[in-house]
């Protein structure tokens, strides 16, 4: 992070010393050069005469990096001339005489242009890879408004549906408006996953432990208000899939419904413990009930109705199966969960 915020730095000062007028650009690398020929003169007498051209290399990158290649290259043969005229012999003439000191120019020529040249090179690619990186965050931004304004929408189509079907319960008899308000419930519980989608790496998670706490304390609200029945929920905080979070919710939804219906009858005092935790490569859902148990239920009552046979479809999308583990006292539903769906 630090090694691309320096580049970017890098990137935009170049970016601003490009848009200085020609003239000025070249009158400082005119200026850049000259200054470095009075501290040889001055300061570094005899590394200037045993390595004259040493000097001039930074020079002719910053010329190149921050100004342009044409200055690259107006620093490259200012340098040359320079050299020439005030380390070489014969001093203060242009014109070298020993071939070595020819030779060396040229070279010397070379790399100057070629610096420069590659300076150049990279200075364009970094103002495409900005220009594209400008374009990409510009395309997120845009898609999380989308996203934002799509996932909104959704909300307000669920509020809309359990709306309805609180206002139709109302005219109902008694069986149809338990069965519409459990249709709300459901309604409610796959709205409520809407609500909590993030999104990371172009995939779409739910934190198990934040919707599962909500979905609980909605529960405790609509189906234990009034009943001496208390919920405790210990979820563990995972990233799981749409895919897994809408039937995950279904399941803990119709398990504490059929507990507060049947587990509890009367107004028999107990408690149901709501617990989600990952073991190994498995997630494992456990909805458990100090109630009367299903051996004391009616046979009605026994795994049977349309919530059973939904949470049945909803755990065979999650790769598992609904296992109901007699205890004492109570029941308690457990879903195994695959971490990695299989292929």
């Amino acid at each position: 992070m630090r090694m691309q915020g320096w580049i970017s730095t890098v990137h935009r000062a170049a970016d601003a010393s490009r848009r200085v007028p020609v003239a000025l650009r070249y009158l400082v690398t005119v200026a850049l050069v000259a200054l470095v020929v009075w501290i040889q003169q001055n300061w570094v007498q005899d590394a200037a005469h045993r390595y004259p051209f040493l000097a001039y290399f930074p020079i002719i990158f910053i010329a190149g990096a921050f100004l342009d290649r044409g200055n690259g290259f107006f620093a490259t043969v200012l340098s040359a001339l320079a050299v020439s005229y005030f380390f070489m012999e014969p001093r203060y003439w242009v014109e070298a005489v020993d071939r070595s000191d020819q030779a060396a120019l040229a070279l010397f020529v070379v790399i100057g242009f070629a610096i420069s040249a590659v300076v150049e090179a990279l200075h364009s690619g970094l103002v495409s890879l900005a220009d594209e990186h400008a374009r990409v965050s510009e395309a997120v931004r845009d898609r999380d408004v989308l996203l934002h304004e799509l996932a909104h929408r959704t909300r307000n189509d669920f509020a809309n549906v359990i709306t309805l079907l609180n206002l139709q319960s109302r005219s109902a008899n008694a069986e149809a408006r338990e069965a519409l308000a459990s249709a709300a419930e459901r309604v409610q519980t796959i709205a409520r996953v809407h609500r909590r989608l993030e999104l990371r790496d172009e995939q779409v998670f739910v934190d198990t432990k934040s919707y599962i706490t909500e979905l609980c304390a909605d529960l405790r609200l609509s189906r234990l208000a009034m009943r001496p029945v208390a919920i405790q929920c210990n979820a563990e905080s995972h990233s799981v899939s749409l895919e897994k979070a809408v039937p995950l919710g279904l399941i803990i939804n119709e398990s504490v419904t059929n507990a507060t219906k049947h587990a509890f009858p009367g107004q028999r005092p107990g408690n149901i413990v709501v617990d989600f935790r990952r073991e190994g490569e498995v997630y494992k859902l456990v909805v458990a009930d100090d109630g009367v148990g299903q051996g004391d239920r009616p046979e009605s009552e026994k795994l049977s109705g349309i919530g059973n046979r939904l949470m049945g479809m909803l755990a065979a999308q999650l790769g598992s199966k609904i296992e109901v583990e007699p205890r004492s006292p109570g029941t308690a539903i457990v879903v195994t969960i695959p971490v990695k769906a299989a292929k």
